[in-house]
């Protein structure tokens, strides 16, 4: 009599979701073209690099990122994303009024240990200035963005009594992320300019000793 075979078990899974290879590659390919934007510019780098950079063929590249442009726009918003993540309290939260000032000057000391990230944004800020430039876009939301951020904690401030009435918010504003901004480059083109954050801290100290009520 033939027996009947039992049915073989289901095989088992991996445990890898469906598409964290894709997942992980893209964020690998996010990296190479912030390297490598942050190294030749915007610019100057065609597609052909970056995809050579990322192991990949350049239609490999596009299945990924149809357009330099997207590329460009997925690289700059990751960046913000990170810078974002930092500002952030350990609890995951962001710090309210003054408190807030601290989380800057330490995004500043983290993002001074990261080079490539600094020179990222200098690089493609620069660029960017010209209206015609694809992160023109990117770079004006992310002044207004920043400015925002700083008037919701002036405004925290405010409501808390910790901020004098007649404090000048918007030029104070604008000299914060002027000093960021203009402290990165003096730090990237200085090889002997070693500490940019203690630098901004002294700035958020004068600005607070002033204003602070």
């Amino acid at each position: 009599m033939t027996q009947t075979r039992p049915p073989h078990p289901p095989r088992r899974s991996s445990g890898r979701p469906k598409g964290a290879d894709s997942a992980a590659r893209r964020e690998e390919i996010l990296a190479t073209a912030a390297r490598v934007f942050s190294e030749e510019g915007y610019r100057g780098t065609p597609m052909s690099a970056i995809a050579r950079a990322s192991g990949l063929s350049q239609t490999g590249l596009l299945h990924y990122f149809p357009t330099k442009e997207d590329l460009l726009e997925a690289v700059m918003e990751r960046r913000d994303e990170l810078d974002s993540a930092l500002a952030l309290a350990p609890t995951g939260e962001r710090p309210r009024g003054w408190a807030f000032m601290e989380s800057i000057v330490r995004l500043v000391r983290v993002n001074q240990g990261q080079p490539g990230i600094v020179r990222l944004y200098t690089t493609v800020s620069g660029e960017a200035v010209d209206p015609a430039h694809p992160a023109n876009a990117w770079l004006v939301e992310h002044h207004t963005k920043a400015r925002e951020m700083f008037r919701v904690v002036f405004r925290e401030a405010a409501e808390d009594g910790a901020l004098r009435p007649d404090a000048p918010v918007e030029s104070l504003i604008r000299c914060l992320v002027a000093g960021m901004d203009g402290l990165q480059i003096q730090w990237l083109s200085d090889d002997s300019y070693e500490d940019m954050a203690g630098d901004f801290e002294v700035l958020v100290e004068a600005l607070t000793a002033r204003w602070k009520a």
